[in-house]
């Protein structure tokens, strides 16, 4: 027998042997996460608040229009003094006042006299703002309330109005201020307010 003949045998042992053996386990990487496409968040909205100290726009202003939800119906817009503007906005914030607040009332609450002898609703609630801008130009106001929601006005003063208005003081109250009022999903065009310099 010749020298292949007897490594034959030997090698087809070896590769039986290998072809029992297992294979071996090949491992890959794992692939990284794909980024996320996601949009990022978007930012708040910047909280402004803004007045001409040279204005004069304080006083009470009412409105013949019905604005109410629910129960809480709008008795006025109320805007105060230059030094509460100026307060407000260095950071000098009553929980119960503001320079410019809107009061409503709630209609389902019992009435009763004030110390003046005027008769009113025992409930109301003042919506704060969160932004304003009270000029020469325009009158903004935005605000929240857990029950009415957003609560903004738009508009502008018409300023010989207001002028000839506080001129003539005490007595029935003048138009003098003309927007958009939104109070939660209800929205009301060309609202218009009247000053009130007192009786």
């Amino acid at each position: 027998m010749s020298t292949i003949d007897r490594r034959l045998p030997a090698l087809l042992a070896c590769l039986a042997v290998a072809a029992c053996k297992p294979a071996t386990e090949v491992k890959t990487a794992e692939a990284a996460p794909a980024p996320s496409t996601a949009p990022a968040a978007a930012p708040p909205a910047p909280v402004t608040f803004s007045h001409d100290p040279k204005l004069d726009s304080q006083g009470v202003y009412l409105t013949d229009a019905v604005v109410q939800s629910g129960d809480l119906k709008l008795a006025s817009l109320d805007i105060g003094q230059a030094d509460d503007f100026a307060d407000w906005e260095a950071g000098k914030r009553p929980a119960a006042y503001a320079p410019i607040f809107m009061a409503f009332d709630d209609v389902a609450s019992p009435t009763a006299e004030n110390e003046l002898g005027q008769t009113g609703r025992t409930v109301s609630i003042r919506v704060m703002p969160t932004a304003y801008r009270v000029d020469a130009r325009e009158v903004s106001f935005h605000g929240v309330d857990p029950d009415l929601g957003q609560v903004t006005f738009t508009g502008a003063f018409d300023l010989q109005a207001l002028k000839s208005a506080k001129a003539a003081g005490p007595g029935e109250p003048k138009p003098v201020l003309t927007g958009v009022l939104q109070v939660g999903e209800h929205q009301f065009r060309n609202i218009v307010f009247q000053y009130f310099g007192g009786d």
